[in-house]
């Protein structure tokens, strides 16, 4: 007989010199055993009785329509208990079953480039928005996932909702240099507090992006996490939340369990799913809900489900029960009016809507209707609606431009979204110089978008000159890494006009420097649209410096041309050879100045050193994002800098390494860009 596996391990160490009475009896009690967990839980997948790996959070096999028990399942208790001690050892896995199910279609997907056709801002904006997850993707058969397994099961001592809440999570970042183990190393009550910490955005984009991909990922849990599994699933939501990523948030709250626990988690799911035109999972929730409760959210949600549904009598039914509830709301009710009767929006209409007395009901509504809706709305849905609100059709002008800018600094969208959607937004009517001068005096996200729209319609020769004013105004503000390549698109559009060209070629107000700078930092790589500029002579150097990094080498006389020493150690923790040099030679003859950078704190520097050499991938990027979350990387001590390459190196991730310098380098470009420009709004 051969060694059974799995639980049946105890009933089975009979050898081979048994005798048949001891033979049968072992058989009988594996029979009285199967039948309990055949019959009496039915939990257990196939795959667990075949000896396989039990994978904890999928679903129980169930019969098929027509009460069809599926073909390779065990047709009575004799079969089953031949199949679990059919497994032959060498087919056995060599390691503890793992616990952690990683499906290949919760995958994420990709943003795809935006096709904004509509320019008034009461059409909807037709575009190929960034992906969000459905129902469908969140789980196989539920939109809410994983519940009755997590309720009723146990094995030994330890409830598996417990396991199975810790490991929910997005199956595949597109990161393919993480794995399952990320948080190997590391415990739970650790994980939470680094979460807690953490849940912030560096002034890395590719650092803050590792982070938002290691707190999405389904994984093994880290040690412990059954203890505190609740609060490590809080902390990971409440992290993706402050980021504004609610596709990763949608996907994380579909597999949260039934639980009142997770009340208001549900509750916002189902207004993402209404907002990006979900119905079916939206509805889905819905409707199980307003069996179970009298909240007139549940059942504000009801009248929406069937209005978008077309069912127009059950929504006018269902909103008169909340009236006659007492339900006082009345721009609910004029706004279900005005869905359910395809009424269009007077000014007069649109004047009642009192901007600060509208919640999500009214903005799903106000989508659904057609009507525009007011940035002044959007200030009651918390920030992790920043990427549901850019899949709003009918956003208002100012709403559209500012949750577009949002979206981008998050690192929700691309550039090339952006600009599309900021062109999409109305017609642009905004004088180039008076939107510049508001520029240069407030900063904020409005007057960023209305000074890029106001240069993108500019006709005039010499608008370049205004690019480059806005370009400075913006790095000194802080968005210069932001703004800067749809600043450069501008400039790249602008040279198809032969008369703008001729003037970067024969420059008389010493624009073409500044412009060729610019493209240099944002596509090192174009050398043929930098060779048309005059002067050129730094931004061809800084191009080769950027080129660099990709190029694992960089000549001395870049470095000295463009007086950059300071790097040398990003460089070098970058794995970026530099030529062996009479480094005394180059102390004689060069000039020596000292810069002034501030360091980052030295006791957390220590910690993000300290988990890279022991490999705690996890705890490394949370403890970097943590530690770069305030610092402006121009301003800081290179050396240190170097020192976080080196531990996003050590953990595997070389490709965020590279990322992270380029950053770095292209930022101290960008003070040299901007000392370039002379200030004020004329060249």
């Amino acid at each position: 007989m051969k060694r059974c596996k799995n639980k049946l391990d105890i009933l089975c160490r009979s050898d081979s010199r048994q005798s048949n009475s001891g033979l049968s009896y072992s058989r009988l009690a594996l029979s009285v055993l199967m039948a309990s967990v055949w019959f009496g839980t039915g939990l257990l997948p196939a795959a667990a009785q075949q000896g396989e790996p039990v994978n904890l959070l999928s679903i129980a096999p169930t019969p098929a329509d027509g009460g069809q028990i599926a073909v390779n399942s065990p047709l009575d208790i004799d079969q089953a208990i031949d199949k679990a001690l059919a497994v032959d050892d060498a087919e056995q896995p060599k390691t503890n079953p793992t616990i952690i199910a990683e499906p290949s279609d919760w995958a994420i997907d990709t943003p795809t480039e935006l096709q904004a056709t509509e320019s008034s801002a009461t059409k909807p904006v037709e575009a190929d928005l960034p992906a969000v997850a459905t129902a469908s993707q969140t789980a196989p058969n539920d939109s809410l996932g994983t519940n009755d397994v997590y309720s009723s099961a146990k094995i030994g001592r330890r409830n598996i909702s417990d396991v199975g809440l810790a490991a929910i999570g997005v199956g595949d970042t597109g990161n393919s240099q993480l794995n399952s183990l990320i948080w190997r190393g590391t415990s739970a009550r650790d994980a939470v507090f680094l979460l807690q910490k953490s849940a912030i955005a560096s002034q890395s984009k590719a650092i803050t992006e590792l982070a938002y991909e290691v707190v999405a990922r389904q994984s093994v849990p880290p040690s412990g996490a059954n203890n505190v599994a609740a609060d490590l699933v809080e902390a990971r939501l409440a992290f993706l939340a402050n980021g504004g990523r609610s596709s990763d948030l949608a996907l994380l709250a579909a597999q949260l369990p039934e639980a009142e626990k997770w009340a208001d988690w549900r509750r916002w799911l189902t207004k993402h799913y209404l907002m990006i035109r979900d119905d079916v999972a939206a509805c889905s929730i819905v409707s199980r809900q307003i069996t179970q409760t009298m909240d007139p959210f549940w059942h504000k949600s009801n009248v929406i489900c069937q209005a978008v549904q077309g069912k127009t009598g059950a929504a006018r039914f269902a909103a008169d029960i909340l009236a006659a509830n007492g339900v006082d709301d009345p721009i609910f009710f004029s706004l279900v009016n005005e869905v359910l009767n395809n009424n269009l929006a007077t000014p007069a209409d649109l004047a009642k809507v009192d901007p600060a007395k509208l919640d999500s009901a009214h903005i799903v509504l106000m989508d659904v209707a057609n009507r525009p809706i007011p940035l002044e709305g959007l200030a009651v849905l918390p920030k992790q609606m920043a990427e549901t609100v850019i899949k709003l059709k009918f956003l208002g002008p100012d709403a559209r431009m500012v949750s577009t800018f949002d979206g981008l600094s998050r690192g929700l969208i691309t550039h090339r979204q952006a600009g599309k959607l900021w062109r999409s937004a109305g017609q642009e009517n905004n004088d180039p110089q008076l939107a510049l001068a508001q520029l240069d005096g407030k900063g904020d996200a409005l007057t960023t978008v209305l000074a890029w729209r106001a240069l993108d319609a500019d006709t005039q020769t010499d608008r370049l000159a205004l690019v480059a004013k806005a370009v400075k105004a913006e790095i000194n503000g802080g968005n210069g890494a932001v703004m800067l390549p749809l600043y450069a698109e501008l400039v790249r559009n602008a040279l198809v006009d032969e008369a703008v060209a001729a003037n970067m070629r024969f420059d008389d107000l010493d624009v073409a420097p500044k412009m060729a700078f610019l493209l240099a930092i944002n596509q090192p790589n174009d050398t043929t649209t930098l060779a048309a500029f005059a002067g050129n002579g730094k931004a061809l150097k800084a191009a080769e410096l950027l080129r660099g990094l990709s190029g694992d080498a960089v000549d001395t006389n870049v470095i000295s041309a463009l007086n950059m020493w300071h790097i040398l150690p990003v460089l070098e923790a970058a794995g970026v050879a530099v030529d062996e040099q009479g480094w005394l030679d180059l102390v004689k003859n060069a000039p020596v100045s000292g810069q002034g950078f501030g360091g980052l704190p030295p006791l957390l520097l220590k910690a993000v050193t300290a988990a890279a050499e022991a490999r705690h991938v996890a705890e490394t990027v949370l403890l970097a994002n943590w530690l770069l979350h305030d610092v402006a990387l121009e301003k800081t001590n290179p050396a240190d800098l170097a020192a976080v390459i080196h531990a996003l190196d050590m953990i595997g991730q070389g490709d965020v390494a590279k990322a992270f310098a380029h950053e770095i380098i292209a930022a101290h470009l960008m003070q040299r860009l901007a000392a370039m420009i002379p200030d004020g709004t004329q060249s």
